[in-house]
């Protein structure tokens, strides 16, 4: 029997993965994107409009959602709300829902009805990593979850220029669709991507029974002084998410953000590489992401470390793909 599925967006994740399920033989019913119901990716065929998608949605092995993040994740938590209302799973690629409305969505994760690895850390199954680790033994954890920023700076230190990096990464599809200059770039990804996928970072490692909301992060945005001193700097700089049980007020780290949820302390910048000798384990190459989690008082119960593809529609849809099967029962 084949697989029956859709695609919400028809973007690069959801090319990218109309393609793959063509290739696994999988049927693909329709696709949903802002104009309406298309018969596939191509968006020739218009079956109906948006406004009437959940009459597509029963019926189907699978829903795939591949949108931008829209109102802060609203309109993809309630294509995932309608998805679950009809007993039909779906996996996302989407940050917003998961980041500002995990607690709506947690009941669905733990159910196996929703598929969430792909959201942070690409195809490197990041998440899962932590969720196998999770437990009171950790006492902190650093991550890249940003392999845009990582590959622009990883490329910067080996001599590139800044502005022939970004305008590499554009065409490459790594950089957020809508970005221009450097400046915008790269401020796009810090207070956009990243507080999202640091939210499901601390949601799904369970540190504490309240939830982080991405809405709630107040992330400075860089300036030109700022992006001059991290180009010089590039060598020493990547940006780095960090949860940990103790403060550090002494961090060297340019921009970012703080935040802190019951007892636990969450930072993110261009933290120096010397500044943490963890930082030696966890720095990954191009636009690989990474996570490392230390266990134990001072690490003394082992410091475990994970690097995979991030950045990329290759990396995200193959893991959306394997949460797909995993729910299905089919690996």
């Amino acid at each position: 029997m084949r697989i029956s599925t859709g695609i919400i967006g028809a973007g690069n994740i959801g090319s990218e993965l109309y393609k793959k399920l063509q290739e696994k033989k999988w049927n693909v019913n329709y696709i949903i994107d802002i104009g309406g119901v298309y018969k596939d990716i191509t968006k020739k065929e218009k079956i109906d409009e948006l406004i009437n998608y959940r009459k597509y949605i029963p019926g189907l092995d699978m829903l795939f959602l591949s949108i931008d993040t829209a109102d802060d994740g609203k309109i993809a938590r309630d294509f995932i709300i309608s998805s679950a209302e009809v007993n039909v799973p779906i996996v996302t690629s989407e940050k917003g829902a998961s980041s500002n409305y995990f607690s709506e969505l947690e009941h669905l994760i733990k159910s196996g009805k929703l598929g969430y690895s792909a959201t942070v850390g690409g195809g490197s199954r990041l998440l899962k990593y932590l969720e196998e680790r999770r437990g009171s033994q950790i006492t902190e954890i650093h991550a890249v979850v940003n392999g845009t920023l990582n590959y622009i700076f990883d490329q910067v230190s080996r001599g590139r220029s800044l502005g022939e990096v970004i305008e590499e990464t554009k065409k490459l599809g790594y950089a957020e669709p809508g970005s221009k200059n450097p400046l915008e770039v790269i401020n796009k990804e810090a207070t956009g991507d990243v507080p999202m996928k640091t939210a499901i970072l601390f949601n799904i490692g369970n540190f504490s029974d309240k939830y982080m909301r991405a809405k709630d992060v107040k992330p400075y945005k860089i300036g030109d002084s700022e992006l001059k001193k991290l180009e010089r700097e590039a060598s020493n700089r990547r940006y780095i998410v960090s949860i940990t049980k103790e403060k550090n007020n002494e961090e060297d780290v340019i921009w970012g953000f703080k935040h802190t949820i019951d007892g636990w302390h969450i930072s993110a910048g261009f933290k120096h590489i010397n500044d943490n000798p963890l930082f030696k384990k966890l720095i990954p190459s191009g636009v690989d992401n990474s996570i490392l989690i230390s266990e134990g008082e001072y690490g003394r119960d082992g410091n475990y470390t994970l690097v995979g593809p991030g950045a990329g529609a290759g990396p995200t849809t193959n893991s959306m793909i394997i949460d797909a099967e995993k729910i299905l029962k089919l690996r």
